[in-house]
């Protein structure tokens, strides 16, 4: 009797025990698809401006930026071109969702500074559409600059492709 209780008390621990663990590795790999489909994250990205009316890419504009998505659809950004003709300050903005687990909407704003003086000369908009790749470790952006004046004018507008790729952990 005591031997067949025993051989119960050990099957039920045996299958209590493989239930916690596979439960586990199930909520990891869910974890892990999750973060792949989602925008949430740190990602390096390449900003390269573009004639608006053309489509031709402007080269010598080409900047690096770091965008971080946050969790609940805000986001922070930081780009420096390579000709610098302004000081500006970390980018502020929001996000969401489109359609589907690829398609994004962005917007964020940041000031601008005379290079000289740090004299205030204005707010610099992005506006655009986001495209995460099919697994989700890439986007391509399409967007608008609007450029206003201290006054809250828009003097100047430019458009602008992006690609960026997720910054992980393994890399």
């Amino acid at each position: 009797m005591k031997n067949r209780s025993m051989q119960i008390f050990v099957r039920t621990f045996l299958g209590l025990a493989i239930l916690v663990v596979g439960t586990q590795l199930v909520s990891a790999q869910d974890k892990e698809g999750q973060e792949r489909s989602s925008l949430e994250g740190v990602w390096q990205v390449t900003v390269t401006p573009r004639n608006c009316v053309t489509g031709a890419p402007i080269p010598a504009a080409v900047s690096e930026a770091l965008f971080t998505f946050h969790k609940g659809g805000t986001m922070s950004v930081w780009a420096q071109n390579r000709v610098i003709t302004v000081t500006r300050s970390p980018s502020h903005g929001l996000w969401q969702q489109v359609r589907g687990w690829r398609d994004h909407s962005f917007k964020f704003v940041h000031l601008r500074y005379d290079l000289a003086t740090g004299t205030f000369t204005g707010r610099q908009e992005g506006i655009g559409s986001l495209q995460l790749s099919v697994f989700g470790d890439d986007f391509t952006t399409d967007s608008q600059v609007l450029i206003f004046d201290v006054n809250g004018n828009l003097t100047a507008t430019g458009c602008s492709n992006a690609v960026g790729t997720r910054f992980a952990m393994g890399q």
